[in-house]
């Protein structure tokens, strides 16, 4: 892999939480200054022909981790009780998302989010260079986001 970084929530709560349920909130889920950055990116790639269409992929995101079964560009590859892995793929790169839930004692858990990164050519490695500094944002807020949202 290119790249690769992990980021780790740690809360308390009595309720259940799923890998799934988390990879799920983690993509439809959004504050709205993340929505607004996403819709810049998507201005700005879409000359360079990398996938921007996130609205279509994003309604199809759902069933493909429910089931399993993958819609256009958009997979899941390994998938356990504990952990859902997710696989996005386009000409410029390739891109794996984990989601891994861990329960330790009583009612603390931890969900770490990492993130694979497999550049296809020059244009892959330039386009998530500059994006590099704003996801390690997005993702570290997005997984403190979701769990405040749905599991505190």
């Amino acid at each position: 892999m290119d790249y690769s970084d992990a980021f780790e929530c740690s809360f308390t709560t009595a309720k259940e939480v799923k890998a799934d349920d988390v990879q799920i909130a983690f993509w439809s889920a959004k504050p709205l200054w993340i929505n607004w950055l996403f819709k810049l990116r998507n201005s700005l790639v879409k000359p360079f022909k990398l996938d921007s269409n996130e609205d279509k992929q994003v309604n199809n995101l759902k069933e493909t981790i429910l089931t399993g079964v993958t819609h256009g560009n958009v997979s899941i590859p390994a998938k356990s009780e504990n952990e859902t892995i997710l696989r996005m793929d386009d000409r410029h790169l390739t891109f794996y998302v984990s989601v891994r839930v861990k329960e330790t004692k009583g009612n603390n858990k931890s969900v770490t989010a990492s993130t694979l990164v497999r550049y296809h050519n020059t244009l892959g490695k330039c386009y998530f260079l500059a994006i590099c500094p704003f996801h390690k944002i997005i993702v570290r807020n997005m997984l403190m986001y979701v769990i405040k949202k749905y599991w505190l």
